[in-house]
């Protein structure tokens, strides 16, 4: 039983993976184009021109995209699961994900959204190019590396806090959403990579003992 039920998580880890692939690569060639399509353009206007008040609330949470904040996480971790392989897991899935995002954006070279479209809410300054978000990479490589490890009520908090953090980047004004869509893609490729690289079971609880 549980070595059916290990192959069959490394079949949905498998899934999750060439998802993450698509997802990065279908927005990858629509970012290229250096235009916003229709639909593109009109979710970024229904989120980017929602109420200010929400900026104060989402603001702290979506510093987990920042290096400090994905370093905070990888500490906590450490802290509250003593997994060693699981720590450095999500250690190496958000500095590649931190690191591999700006050669990302430094190749397909999108602009932000202020410099392609009018009219938009700038509630933050953001400087360079916007495909892909940095911020949502690492909190998607983050929560990636995380979720198959943590107990229910974590994995519903990870994912949140990545889909905050993804939303905050768009509301924010830094980003469109393709640019966001394609963090997402390479998060998940971060995030499970890192897992596979320090060879932590599918399915294995983040307080169970690890493999020697």
């Amino acid at each position: 039983m549980t070595v059916r039920c290990r192959i069959s998580g490394r079949r949905g880890e498998a899934i999750v993976f060439f998802v993450g692939a698509a997802l990065l690569a279908g927005t990858w060639i629509a970012a290229a184009e250096s235009r916003v399509p229709a639909w593109e353009r009109h979710v970024f206007r229904w989120l980017n021109d929602l109420p200010g008040w929400l900026w104060p609330v989402v603001r702290v949470p979506m510093q987990l995209g920042s290096l400090a904040g994905s370093l905070a996480v990888v500490a906590a971790t450490g802290v509250v699961t003593r997994n060693r392989r699981l720590t450095l897991a999500t250690l190496a899935g958000s500095e590649a994900a931190y690191w591999g995002s700006k050669v990302v954006k430094a190749i397909v070279a999108r602009p932000r959204p202020s410099l392609l479209l009018t009219g938009v809410h700038l509630r933050e300054t953001a400087t360079g190019f916007g495909y892909i978000s940095g911020h949502t990479s690492v909190a998607v490589a983050l929560a990636t590396a995380l979720v198959p490890s943590l107990p229910t009520a974590g994995k519903v908090a990870a994912v949140t806090l990545a889909l905050i953090v993804a939303f905050a980047r768009i509301y924010a004004g830094a980003h469109l959403p393709l640019d966001v869509l394609g963090a997402t893609g390479f998060g998940i490729l971060c995030g499970m990579a890192a897992r596979w690289a320090f060879r932590i079971a599918p399915g294995r609880r983040a307080d169970a003992p690890a493999a020697r």
